[in-house]
């Protein structure tokens, strides 16, 4: 049957749909009317279901790339929405590499089932192929798939062991060049691959849900640690000239749990960290996750005193819209704008429109990515409050954190952090 994809069908009673053996194009969404799933003609047609208003069809050919399992036939005047191949398999792509391996399982075993009951022999498939002779594509998913599962092992082997390990950048103010604070950055010893950096687990975590338990170990080592990373500040007054505060990145899975705020403030509580020396760092994906959840556990946050930062800031598509609906109180530049604004007249101008709007709502702005001095120097002469990157220091470990703290003299701090990275 052929159609406009982009309109609604309407189908008589009677209508074939499509036919047993033929490429599986469109699924279909039922708005009225009943279809009829069967096998063979005439007398000998087996019906396998009755498909009502809210359900649909056809949707196996498309999932696992084989023909079409069976027929379908309107039984009464049908209104049906086409779901096209492409938007299957676009949100498929986007579907987690153990959960896309379950689903090809699943319907390889559900056309084995028909084929046994029906008497006939199943038809090769990628899905039901071994993994060494499966097509590209399954293979890429079942490898995929395959390196979550051992990750993900690994990271809940990392927990219990205490592998993970917190490492801390400066961030600058900008034109005295004195700590402001640091941002917390988790690193995983791995006993065998040595430092993993967060973006090779981060997803799987996320992914799993680990990242839960992973923040929470994040917070509790955050209240461990900033009180040393205070006491090392003031015993320098070169280096801050007042109480530092530290950036803990925050996942939505984080802020979609209920009890996260009430997490954070019993490790305050604990510590007797003033809240202000603590700030949230979320990305604009993380937002767009869940944003009324994200809303609700940040403005809990902020009402108990803690700072909000937006990171990667003008990089998405809505950033605008969270400055007037969330308790923001830091926006972080993304670095591709950084790294180009010497060279890009664009760039400069995107980084110069950030800070007028930020400084017309009062909101200070931290620039990501600064490597040369030039940069923290034109930063600096635009306004910006605060600077962040290879130039002021490397992420490291606490026992070098501290030294760097200890050592800082702010009008050499960029060679006495470079040395230290």
């Amino acid at each position: 049957m052929t159609h406009d994809p982009y309109a609604h069908i309407t189908a008589p009673a009677g209508t074939m749909l499509f036919e047993e053996g033929e490429p599986g194009d469109f699924a279909y969404l039922i708005t009225s009317g009943r279809i009829e799933i069967f096998l063979g003609r005439g007398e000998s047609r087996t019906v396998l279901a009755v498909r009502g208003p809210g359900e649909i069809f056809g949707e196996m050919a498309i999932l696992d790339s084989d023909p079409r399992s069976a027929s379908a036939r309107a039984l009464e005047d049908c209104v049906l929405v086409p779901v096209s191949e492409a938007q299957i398999r676009h949100r498929l792509s986007e579907t987690d590499p153990v959960l896309r391996l379950c689903l090809g399982v699943v319907m390889a075993r559900y056309r084995e089932t028909v084929a046994r009951l029906t008497g006939r022999a199943p038809a090769p498939s990628p899905a039901r192929a071994p993994a060494t002779s499966a097509s590209p594509a399954a293979r890429a998913d079942f490898d995929a798939a395959i390196a979550a599962v051992v990750v993900e092992r690994e990271l809940r082997r990392a927990l219990d062991r205490g592998e993970f390990e917190l490492f801390f950048q400066p961030i600058v103010r900008l034109g005295p060049d004195t700590l402001a604070g640091f941002e917390a950055l988790i690193r995983w010893r791995h006993p065998e691959r040595g430092v993993v950096a967060p973006g090779v687990f981060i997803p799987v975590a996320e992914e799993s849900g680990l990242v839960v338990e992973i923040t929470a170990w994040v917070l509790s080592e955050v209240g461990r640690v900033l009180p040393e990373i205070m006491l090392a500040g003031l015993q320098n007054p070169r280096a801050a000239g007042e109480p530092m505060f530290l950036s803990v990145n925050i996942s939505g899975h984080d802020l979609a749990n209920a009890s996260f705020p009430g997490m954070i403030g019993e490790m305050l509580r604990r510590t007797g960290i003033a809240p202000e020396h603590l700030k949230l760092e979320i990305t604009e994906s993380t937002l767009m996750r869940d944003p009324a959840s994200a809303a609700d556990a940040l403005n809990l946050c902020r009402e108990s005193g803690m700072g909000i930062a937006i990171d990667d800031f003008g990089t998405g598509y809505s950033s605008l819209s969270y400055l007037s609906t969330l308790p923001i109180t830091t926006l972080k530049v993304d670095r591709a704008f950084v790294r180009a604004m010497l060279t890009e007249p664009r760039d400069r101008k995107i980084i110069q429109t950030i800070l007028r709007l930020a400084d017309e709502i009062g909101i200070p702005v931290v620039a990501e990515g600064i490597e040369e001095s030039a940069e923290a120097e034109a930063l600096a002469r635009m306004g910006c409050a605060y600077g962040q990157g290879y130039h002021f220091g490397r992420p490291a470990p606490l026992a070098e954190t501290l030294a760097l703290i200890r050592a800082w003299n702010a009008s050499q701090a960029p060679a006495r952090s470079a040395s230290a990275a």
